[in-house]
């Protein structure tokens, strides 16, 4: 059984050894991916001198999160892993996470994806975000202290993944024609979800997601999906489980470009014709992520 982890760093030095030094300690012997994306600091030559069992990646520009972790997810596959873990810069396991990760997949047909519990960096509480993706079964079996060892849940970030070769074979990797940073977690899943895969969240194991230092409104989010045009109707578009009547969609906005055309309100022209060339990549995203395959990879 081969198992290769993946990280995509860019400017993590305060992280690495509590990361990688963490995938070094587990029980279960790992490959290491790195892909940087042209860090500005020394992360390059940090990881090469402390960390040289790690295969690092060097790209020459910032790739984004999605596109990294496929160039990533394609070696590991090409070089025949049979899991592959994503995980954060800004995260750690513990020595049993992955192996008790494996156990999940082997407990539980059909998972495509195998995620461990979130801890804070401090080992406090849960990450900030995490109880959000658990739902309120969880909480009240946490309350109740009748905690199940599974939970299948529709998302959870990719801060940790552990995902097996049937799942990239059949959904592929990560959509970059309409995520770089920020959502493409979420996409993934909804493909999940469309070839019948499960997501399961195991309480048996955990990591630390060390992120308590952002804001609650995360202003790291918002920069990114402000760099995204029609962030929320990529989401919601983007989602092949949603039945979507694209002939309707871009009748009805030609139908208000013709309307604004007749009012004279020619600023609003542009962001329509915007709008129309989304909804024409996102048409053409889902129909590619429709198909069963190595996509994206």
């Amino acid at each position: 059984m081969k198992i290769t982890a993946i990280i995509v760093t860019y400017n993590g030095m305060r992280w690495y050894d509590r990361c990688l030094g963490s995938l070094r300690n587990s029980e279960l012997p790992v490959e290491t991916i790195v892909i940087d994306n042209a860090s500005s600091d020394d992360s390059v030559n940090y990881i090469k001198a402390n960390f040289p069992e790690v295969h690092l990646i060097e790209s020459n520009e910032n790739l984004g999160f999605a596109k990294a972790n496929n160039i990533g997810i394609r070696r590991a596959y090409d070089y025949g892993a049979d899991y592959i873990f994503l995980l954060n810069q800004d995260a750690w396991i513990e020595k049993n996470t992955i192996s008790c990760l494996i156990t999940t997949f082997k407990d539980n047909p059909k998972t495509g994806i195998a995620a461990p519990i979130h801890l804070n960096g401090s080992y406090t509480g849960l990450d900030h975000r995490f109880i959000n993706y658990l739902g309120p079964q969880f909480a009240s079996d946490a309350y109740m202290h009748t905690l199940r060892t599974y939970y299948e849940v529709p998302f959870v970030n990719a801060a940790a993944w552990l995902i097996n070769r049937c799942c990239i074979e059949t959904v592929g990797g990560f959509d970059t024609s309409l995520f770089r940073h920020y959502g493409e977690d979420r996409n993934y899943c909804q493909r999940m979800h469309y070839h019948r895969f499960r997501i399961i969240v195991t309480t048996q194991c955990t990591i630390c997601h060390d992120r308590e230092e952002r804001n609650i409104v995360d202003n790291k989010y918002i920069s990114f999906t402000a760099q995204t045009p029609f962030f929320e109707e990529r989401k919601y578009y983007g989602d092949i489980n949603n039945e979507i009547n694209f002939p309707q969609e871009f009748h009805n906005l030609k139908k208000k470009k013709i309307l604004k055309l007749l009012r004279g309100k020619f600023s609003s022209l542009k962001n329509i014709n915007a709008k129309i060339e989304c909804l024409h990549l996102i048409e053409k995203s889902r129909k590619k992520n429709m198909e069963k395959g190595q996509t994206w990879l």
